[in-house]
Formats: C-alpha cells, sequence, structure tokens
C-alpha cells in the first residue's frame, strides 16, 4: 500500500495555521500586560539602540503608517518615547524607556512559556526533525529570493 505524498498546498495552509494559532496564543497570553507580537518585535529592535522610525518600519516589516500608529500607542503607554534625528529634523528618533525594558523582559518570558507549551508536545526527536526543516525551507526561501532571511 502506498500513501500519497502530502500536497505543497496542503503543507502550507497546514504550516500557516500552527503558525497562526501560535501566534493568537501569545496575543492571548500578552492581553493582560498590554503588550502584542508586533509591540515585542519593536522593543527587541530597541533593547540596544534607539532607531529612526523608518528603520523600525523595515525591520518589523509593516507599512510606514502602520508603524507611526504602534509607535503612538507604545508612547501613550510609555514604553518608548520619540525625539527628532539630530541629524534630520524631518526623521523621529524612537527609544526604550524604562517601562519599555520591563515590558520587554516580561514579554519574552510569556512569549517563551507560550512557545514552549505548544513545542513540549514533541519528542526531542521530533523537534529536531521539524527544526531541520524548517532551517532547509529558509535556505530555499531565501536562495529564492521571495523573502530576505531574517538571521
Amino acid at each position: 500500500m502506498t500513501t500519497s505524498s502530502p500536497r505543497p498546498e496542503d503543507l502550507a495552509d497546514a504550516f500557516f495555521t500552527v503558525a497562526h494559532g501560535l501566534k493568537r496564543t501569545v496575543n492571548a497570553r500578552f492581553q493582560h500586560t498590554g503588550l502584542s507580537l508586533a509591540r515585542l518585535r519593536v522593543l527587541f529592535q530597541l533593547i540596544d539602540r534607539p532607531c529612526r522610525m523608518g528603520e523600525l518600519s523595515t525591520c518589523v516589516d509593516v507599512a510606514p503608517r502602520t508603524m507611526t500608529s504602534t509607535i503612538e500607542g507604545m508612547e501613550r503607554d510609555g514604553l518608548v518615547v520619540r525625539q527628532p534625528d539630530p541629524a534630520d529634523g524631518r526623521a523621529t528618533i524612537v527609544s526604550i524607556t524604562d517601562a519599555g525594558r520591563r515590558s520587554y523582559t516580561e514579554g519574552v518570558r510569556l512569549q517563551a512559556r507560550a512557545v514552549a507549551d505548544l513545542f513540549d508536545a514533541l519528542d526531542a526527536e521530533a523537534r529536531s526533525a521539524l527544526l531541520e526543516t524548517l532551517e532547509r525551507l529558509e535556505k530555499i526561501n531565501a536562495a529564492a529570493g521571495e523573502v530576505p532571511s531574517p538571521g
């Protein structure tokens, strides 16, 4: 008896379903903190140094208007501060605040727990196989030039 190989469309659908479910789970765990995955990604970019708004938009892969809205909300919540770029008056520099650093630390902890809850259901062999497969797919995708590799 032979089994047919899953169609690429079915694999992609399963992958997106799991990824979207993980994103929803992490965001649900963030709910009481005022964070989201998007905000955590912004804080990650700011943890070591201030950034221009345009650079943040590119790093987080969102439209400039979306980044502006995100930063406005984060500034209202005391997570970041904005100031004019002294080198270019048209640009804005965003910096993380102490409250933003505390939120980032808590967000990383909550994200790690949510991720562990999902992947702890797999044994070590299955996790290793999944990682190997995802790394291969990332290299193939990056080589195709469709989406730049994040790392």
